[in-house]
């Protein structure tokens, strides 16, 4: 089996005495939690909901940076889109490893902005082109209505991720083992005033069309309330053994 230019340098680390002992493979999965969260007297439930996973780095450090991470125990290098509606592990693809304990990590959503990039951009692999995007019917008593979002979360500076400093574990990452990620769509919306969108009328809303024609509009509060989140409230990471 060939290696990837990602373990070529995980294996450089190793060389170098990280732990001593060789870099290997491990399946990187990733499901949704609740895609149903009751918000105030609505009750909101995600018929779509799809967002990208990675670029995504794990560090012995704990305060995951690209100052304080230059060389990750395990990474991710590609991006790929997790279906946050199906609650089962989707297989994502492989994750490089060096054998060690990790007690951080730092993440983007599908959108990098690398040091080489004058502005970010999607990477191949992110959901149409975009972070994350949504489709959801919202009830309450005898009034509904449906919206569609579609977002970019990016990271504030250039050469940092969308997400940084992210504590998890510690574990040890073991041969025959997999990287398992729960994300939590649910609390991503539920910050989101479904008043303010219901008085925009019966719908359906396209809140990024509707934030595009006017910046101060509830959706685009919306959009701003599901973007917080979404970094407020990162996804859970943990090494589960294989059987």
């Amino acid at each position: 089996m060939s290696l990837r230019p990602a373990t070529v340098l995980l294996l450089c680390a190793a060389a170098c005495g990280a732990t001593g002992e060789p870099a290997f493979q491990a399946p990187l999965r990733a499901r949704g939690a609740a895609s149903e969260v009751t918000v105030g007297a609505w009750t909101v439930t995600l018929e779509r909901a799809d967002v990208g996973l990675g670029p995504l780095y794990l560090c012995a450090t704990a305060a995951a940076s690209s100052e304080l991470c230059a060389t990750a125990a395990a990474e991710f290098a590609a991006v790929a889109t997790v279906d946050l509606t199906d609650p089962e592990p989707q297989p994502l693809g492989e994750l490089d490893v060096l054998p060690g304990q990790v007690r951080s990590a730092m993440l983007d959503y599908g959108v990098t902005w690398l040091k080489t990039q004058a502005k970010p951009g999607a990477q191949e692999g992110a959901p149409g082109g975009r972070a994350a995007r949504f489709a959801g019917l919202a009830v309450s008593g005898d009034m509904s209505f449906e919206f569609t979002a579609e977002l970019d979360v990016v990271p504030v500076l250039r050469g940092s991720r969308t997400v940084e400093g992210l504590r998890i574990g510690p574990f040890d990452l073991d041969p025959g083992g997999a990287l398992d990620v729960t994300i939590d769509v649910a609390a991503w919306w539920a910050g989101v005033d479904f008043d303010a969108l219901a008085a925009l009328g019966p719908g359906p809303h396209d809140l990024a069309a509707l934030a595009a024609d006017d910046p101060a509009s509830p959706a685009a509060d919306a959009l701003a309330a599901v973007r917080f989140a979404m970094i407020a409230v990162p996804p859970r990471f943990a090494w589960t053994a294989e059987e």
